[in-house]
């Protein structure tokens, strides 16, 4: 069927929230976003952990179980019937009655799940990505955390379209003390002689979830790497780098401003590549069985 939304237990091809909705008015929300693999939603659980923390960022609760979110996603799926999805979660803050930055005491959080059709065979890019070291800095942590995976993005979006501008498709953003942060949707991985190198949480990052695999693979494989603080010279002498995220899983990067990389994809980011197509075939089997 294409694209399904879930809009607190009712499934439709549309749907519609309030303009009274804090989401909507003020992005006052979390959200996740995960992609199946052999139909099941890769990580889901992890998703589910992370969106729960970046709730307690807004002093917001989750007041569904994953039981119930975990159903409320499959029953989407499952009349979706696309062979692969993308599937977003949102949980908002909820409707006013008015027009307030103060929340109300009364507010109900709805819970939006969204699926639509993706291609059903992951590939790695061959041509890789063209990225834009941007002037816009990422949020200071003690602003808006970048921890918190919230609907307000405006920070990401205007780096985006700075980096478009530039004539790149994405950015990457440093933090207020010229360290690399991320891209605007993904997490950035460098490699130099042999070693992956990339940002420390503390750098002010999201915590990927592809990242957090991927550091599992890195160490099965014995890959020397490091959790780091990197800056923008760094990105200059790397031989491949790469972006991570749920939904692209591995992208490589082709340029980052005028330096192009060495290898795109490198020999690193093909292993990685592969093993991370393993590590899902191998949970996807587990959930079949």
């Amino acid at each position: 069927m294409g694209l399904l939304i879930n809009l607190d237990g009712a499934i439709a091809p549309t749907a519609s929230v309030s303009v009274l909705d804090r989401g909507f008015l003020y992005g006052d929300n979390v959200y996740e976003v995960v992609r199946t693999f052999g139909g099941r939603p890769f990580g889901l659980f992890e998703h589910l952990d992370r969106l729960r923390a970046s709730a307690a960022h807004l002093y917001m609760e989750v007041p569904w179980s994953d039981a119930h979110i975990q159903a409320e996603v499959q029953k989407t799926l499952e009349q979706a019937g696309n062979l692969e999805s993308y599937v977003r979660i949102v949980v908002s803050r909820g409707a006013e009655s008015d027009i307030s930055l103060q929340p109300g005491e009364s507010l109900q959080p709805s819970l939006v799940i969204i699926v639509r059709s993706i291609d059903p065979e992951p590939k790695l890019s061959e041509r890789g990505i063209d990225l834009c070291l941007v002037k816009r800095q990422r949020n200071h942590q003690l602003a808006l955390s970048p921890a918190a995976k919230t609907g307000n993005y405006l920070n990401n979006i205007l780096a985006l379209i700075e980096a478009q501008q530039q004539g790149a498709e994405d950015a990457l953003m440093l933090n207020a003390q010229g360290e690399v942060t991320e891209a605007t949707t993904s997490n950035i991985w460098l490699v130099r002689d042999g070693v992956v190198r990339t940002p420390a949480v503390s750098a002010g990052i999201l915590h990927g979830i592809t990242r957090r695999f991927l550091i599992q693979l890195l160490q099965e494989q014995q890959i020397p790497y490091e959790e780091t603080t990197l800056t923008a010279e760094d990105l200059w002498s790397a031989s491949e780098a790469f972006l991570t995220s749920s939904v692209r899983l591995i992208m490589p990067v082709r340029k980052i401003n005028d330096y192009v990389l060495p290898l795109s994809p490198g020999q690193i980011t093909r292993t990685l590549w592969q093993e991370l197509l393993t590590l899902m075939q191998n949970q996807s089997a587990l959930q079949h069985a």
